[in-house]
């Protein structure tokens, strides 16, 4: 049986990751530089992870991502590389 807070925390999930993904958007949209962007989302994440996890378990993470890095799927189609 799932619990009543994991399907609460699978929503809050999944309405986190719809509002950044449209405010990605605004952004590329808006400053026209996906670098930018990306490397600022990127900084501002792991500054929450720096925040609240352990050193260890920080570096862990970012070890999990390294590894893991064939497996991110890109934001845009091949066709659509960019927003500009």
């Amino acid at each position: 049986m799932v619990k009543k807070m994991d399907v609460l925390r699978t929503t809050m999930l999944l309405n986190v990751y719809d509002e950044l993904a449209k405010k990605t958007l605004e952004l590329l949209e808006k400053y026209k530089d996906d670098q930018l962007v990306a490397s600022t989302l990127v900084a501002q994440g792991l500054k929450v992870y720096k925040s609240i996890l352990s050193e260890q378990e920080f570096n862990d993470m970012l070890k999990i991502i390294v590894d893991d890095a064939n497996k991110i799927k890109p934001f845009f189609e091949e066709k659509d590389k960019t927003v500009n």
